[in-house]
């Protein structure tokens, strides 16, 4: 059974001697767009011009003119309204279409670049707590499994996504599927499906023991948002102890007979001994 303490007190064994190196690929990944929670929300609000009030403010002004005797002022001033709605209509469509055109390149950003970077963090850590891994480690999801690695954490995003319309599911099935990125890292070619399920089995139970793991950081995110840029400092750290929480959950899971050395086989170490 693991505990908070337990996992922190390995997280920081695992940084001993490789903090900095961790703290790199954590600030180069932001830099990225990789968030410290590595989920992304795909909800996209298009807030388009709405032309009707100002067409309605010009016919109501004209109205008025008229109602009070100056036809000739506002004959006129309607083709200059008319010119100035026209204006407004293009200028709003451009501005449309901009945004939309903005919206789709940021979710392929994040769909094509940071979710699978996602998992690249996730690899890099597990490997860095076993012996002392390259940077490149987290880019390394690039060689291979790529496009299923692409597939499967935008299913389980917009999963997650669905049910967080309803706020509850949301919030549950976050939990359910927060192992999915780390199962992908370990073994790039596992089935939507069966990441989604092998990551619910392996949090049973553990929900709110893992809520409990992200409570203790409070403490530390009170402290890091007093210092500048302190959310960077403190990211190595909290990446390190979900790393310990995968590693004592994959071992249940192997206790339990939800996975084997088969389809799980561990992550490659690399010898970096000595280079800090």
């Amino acid at each position: 059974m693991w505990t908070c303490a337990l996992l922190k007190r390995n997280a920081k064994q695992a940084l001993n001697q490789r903090y900095w190196r961790s703290f790199a690929v954590c600030l180069l990944l932001g830099l990225l767009g990789v968030s410290s929670s590595g989920t992304f929300n795909y909800a996209m609000l298009f807030n388009t011009a709405d032309t009707s009030p100002a067409g309605d403010g010009l016919y109501q002004g004209t109205s008025a003119a008229l109602a009070g005797g100056a036809v000739r002022g506002a004959a006129y001033r309607v083709p200059y309204a008319q010119a100035a709605l026209s204006a407004s209509a293009i200028a709003a469509g451009f501005i449309s279409v901009v945004v939309l055109v903005a919206l789709a390149l940021v979710c392929c950003w994040v769909i094509f670049l940071t979710n699978p970077l996602t998992v690249g963090r996730a690899r890099y850590f597990m490997e860095s707590r076993q012996a002392p891994a390259p940077i490149g480690a987290a880019f390394s999801v690039f060689d291979s499994g790529y496009m299923n690695i692409v597939k499967v954490t935008l299913l389980t995003d917009l999963k997650i996504l669905a049910g967080s319309l309803l706020i509850i599911p949301g919030v549950y099935w976050g939990y359910c599927y927060r192992l999915v990125p780390y199962l992908l890292a370990e073994n790039p070619y596992l089935t939507t499906r069966r990441a989604m399920d092998l990551s619910k089995a392996m949090m049973e139970g553990e929900k709110l023991h893992s809520l409990g793991l992200e409570l203790s950081f409070f403490g530390w995110d009170l402290l890091a948002g007093l210092v500048p840029l302190g959310g960077l400092f403190l990211a190595p750290y909290y990446q390190a102890t979900l790393a310990e929480l995968y590693a004592a959950l994959r071992s249940k899971a192997f206790a339990y007979g939800l996975s084997d050395g088969g389809e799980l086989g561990g992550f490659v170490t690399h010898d970096l001994a000595g280079r800090g």
